[in-house]
């Protein structure tokens, strides 16, 4: 080839570079719409997850696992089904975190499990959680796990008591089938705790391997087994009267509920109300509860007794400026209002339609905001300005974007934030702000997106949402509002076992968080800092991914020779899953599981004995880890399932060795 046609190419360097990382800045939460190569870059590395789950951010760059459900109420139509409480023979087994003991029993009735009660004790200091587990049957031996909860080691005396968990998950059971109650100790656990049995039946099995083979038994263990009634909430309401009275209200299947806020019992507060109802709307004013459902007209409880204000259907109702505003069932444009401060009291004259009659886009929420009332359709957004009849001015927002339910509305005393068809917004009336820019696609796809559900809590938004193929709400989104670009768009986790269909926030509650169910007639209080990082008995999923990451040369080959992930220091001696996988394979492997137990005493440590501890033993754990082989592209990931066993990811540096360009 003539010199002069030869194609020129610079040389590449002949030497290794390597170049150290300190990814400590996750401030901006996940991101799982960014392309993989674009990742934000903040100080060498990068300040995004690709996911994070089951997490929450404490202080700048550093997550911890969430707070689950704690108890709040039974669930409606709880009924025992099957149990052996036989005492013939009576003996106490012996169950650790090797062993494991399995129940067998069949359904007498369909229903939703929610709770099992087992008869155990600790009669020789054992520690550890105690795992519950609902299992399908095998050949005559639990065959798959289908959920799973616990009860707490401070929980079990040294005494025989039946004992509850509870499941969240609330799977399904059909009379006549055949399902194991299995039970063992969540690793790591020390000693054996004993289980009560009884020679009146021999339906019991043992495993001396953590569950690989089962063996039979001479003995059936006591138990008892709880169904309730398949059907998620319908209408959740926190009623606070002017004399400190505090009531939860719910409604499911065709009645309305109250709990007792000690015992969690359920009182029927109104039964036979209309079955094709399945959205309730509630408001309390003078002392008084007002209540719709589209079909049995306005109704109202004053703390004691319920009834009928009028007979005209209302899907909506808000209190606003001193009046009661309802949406007309079957005129769903139609916004109707009551005299000033007689709030069962409507003249003829005093509605106005939103934005004309029957227009075909629905009234979709009330929502009243900062001396305005917010009233969005399904495909657009209005504002009413004014004091009454005679100076109300209904005007179109500036923010024009429309939402689905009074459910997927939500506001704090500034913004309302709203889920739209392409995206979760916060607006003030005038402008749209997107806050899911982090997760665009993913809230673009939601299917079902009229069963979601949207509450701000502490500086936290929640979205209630379907997983892919779910048949109601499993996960949730989660943003905090006080980090992020702007101070909006952090989504901090995703959630999963997250099972609401609505939430309130309790704003004389200390704004703790009141969610219900999507399965079953049941309300938990989420998010209590009180909470030992358990969903009401249930594993937290606790998981942290980088971005498959280039160290800036995509098409390099690289290894990462030195790998130092560091936690936060805990009392309990367990572990968290170090993981990578590279060049977009998702192809996991675990390279080390180190041990997060702090030496010596730690500081709030229940264990602690005055004068036998030392002030400022460890208040960090690092590992010192490398990732074999080269690759082009590396992701880490830390992985923790389990319950009451919390986790503190406090940051990671790397040292990379990259080749030369061939």
């Amino acid at each position: 080839m003539p010199w002069a046609k030869r194609a020129f190419k610079p040389i590449p360097s002949v030497g290794s570079k390597q170049a150290t990382y300190e990814l400590n800045d996750y401030s901006s939460g996940s991101n799982s719409f960014v392309s993989n190569d674009k990742f934000p870059l903040s100080n060498g590395g990068t300040n995004m997850w690709r996911l994070a789950q089951d997490a929450r951010i404490t202080t700048l760059g550093e997550y911890v696992n969430r707070k689950g459900f704690d108890y709040h109420s039974d669930s409606a139509g709880v009924t025992q089904d099957q149990a052996i409480t036989s005492t013939t023979g009576a003996a106490n087994q012996s169950f650790n975190d090797v062993t494991r003991i399995a129940q067998k029993w069949t359904a007498g009735a369909s229903g939703r499990l929610t709770k099992y009660d087992i008869n155990i004790k600790n009669a020789s200091s054992a520690t550890g959680t105690v795992i519950v587990e609902h299992w399908t049957d095998s050949s005559s031996a639990p065959g798959t796990m289908v959920a799973r909860s616990s009860i707490a080691a401070s929980s079990v005396t040294s005494s025989n008591a039946y004992l509850t968990a509870r499941f969240p998950d609330a799977p399904s059971v059909t009379s006549g089938t055949v399902y194991w109650l299995v039970v063992y100790v969540q690793a790591v656990a020390s000693g054996s705790y004993t289980w009560s049995s009884t020679t009146s039946a021999t339906t019991a099995k043992i495993s001396t391997n953590s569950g690989s083979t089962w063996s039979s038994t001479t003995y059936a263990m006591n138990f008892k087994q709880y169904y309730a009634t398949s059907g998620g909430i319908k209408g959740l309401h926190r009623a606070y009267k002017s004399d400190g009275t505090k009531v939860t209200l719910f409604a499911q299947g065709t009645a309305l509920y109250s709990v007792n806020d000690v015992t969690g019992a359920l009182t029927t507060v109104k039964s036979g109300l209309n079955a094709s109802a399945t959205q309730y709307r509630f408001v309390t004013v003078n002392d008084i509860v007002y209540y719709v459902n589209g079909y049995d007209g306005l109704r109202k409880w004053d703390f004691t007794t319920e009834s009928q204000v009028n007979a005209t259907n209302y899907t909506h109702i808000c209190e606003h400026k001193g009046l009661l505003f309802l949406v007309d069932a079957l005129d769903p444009n139609k916004v109707v209002f009551s005299n000033f401060a007689a709030y069962e009291t409507f003249t003829s004259t005093d509605f106005i339609y939103v934005p004309s009659p029957k227009t075909g886009d629905p009234v979709a929420a009330l929502q009243p905001l900062n001396g305005l009332l917010l009233i969005p359709t399904r495909k657009g957004k209005y504002i009413l300005s004014g004091e009454d009849n005679a100076t109300f001015t209904l005007e179109e927002a500036p923010d024009k974007k429309g939402t689905f339910t009074q459910e997927t509305v939500t506001s704090d005393k500034n913004f309302m934030y709203y889920l739209s068809d392409d995206g979760v917004y916060r607006s003030n009336g005038s402008e749209a702000q997107l806050l899911s820019e982090s997760n665009f696609q993913s809230i673009l796809s939601l299917a079902n997106k009229e069963s979601c559900c949207l509450v701000v809590n502490k500086g936290r938004l929640y979205l209630w949402f379907r997983s892919d193929g779910a048949a109601a709400n499993d996960s949730c989104y989660v943003w905090n509002l006080n980090y992020g670009k702007g101070g909006a768009d952090c989504l901090e986790s995703t959630d999963v076992n997250a099972y609401v269909t609505r939430a309130v926030n309790g704003f004389r509650d200390s704004n703790d968080l009141l969610v219900a169910s999507s399965l079953v007639g049941q309300v938990y209080w989420q998010e209590k800092s009180s909470n030992d990082n358990t969903n009401l008995g249930g594993d937290i999923n606790f998981i942290l991914q980088t971005h498959y990451m280039t160290f800036g040369s995509p098409s390099v080959l690289k290894e990462v020779r030195y790998w130092e992930p560091r936690f936060g220091a805990q009392s309990g001696n367990y572990a968290v899953r170090c993981e990578y996988a590279s060049d977009l394979r998702d192809n996991w492997q675990l390279y080390s599981a180190p041990n997060v137990q702090g030496s010596g005493y730690l500081w709030g440590d229940s264990g602690t004995v005055w004068g036998s501890f030392t002030w400022g033993t460890t208040a960090e754990v690092q590992e010192q880890l490398y990732v074999p082989g080269e690759y082009r592209r590396i992701a880490l990931r830390y992985k923790h399932y389990a319950t009451r066993q919390p986790q503190k990811f406090l940051g990671h540096t790397l040292i990379v060795q990259q080749r030369r360009i061939r």
